[in-house]
């Protein structure tokens, strides 16, 4: 009983760290989402009986953030293939 209680504690913890270090990451280099963020992390300490429902929210919200950031990379990664393609098409 005392094993699963210490497992349980750890993987509350090891998350609690995990989306407080992605939030903070996230605040820091000014992303798209990160009004909705800061309202969410607010209304989050305002409202303690809505807190597993708003970290809930805040992980989509990360997730959201960071497959918008990985798609605009790949579009980047994309367009600069393609130019090279054009390039090399018209030296011979």
């Amino acid at each position: 009983m005392l094993n699963t209680i210490q497992k349980i504690f750890k993987l509350l913890l090891i998350f609690s760290t995990v989306i407080t270090g992605w939030t903070s990451i996230i605040l820091l280099s000014n992303t798209t989402f990160n009004l909705e963020i800061k309202e969410l992390i607010t209304k989050m300490y305002l409202n303690q009986k809505q807190f597993i429902f708003n970290v809930k929210d805040l992980s989509i919200l990360l997730v959201k953030d960071a497959n918008h950031r990985f798609s605009e990379n790949s579009q980047s990664m994309t367009q600069l293939k393609n130019e090279k393609n054009q390039i090399s098409k018209i030296q011979p």
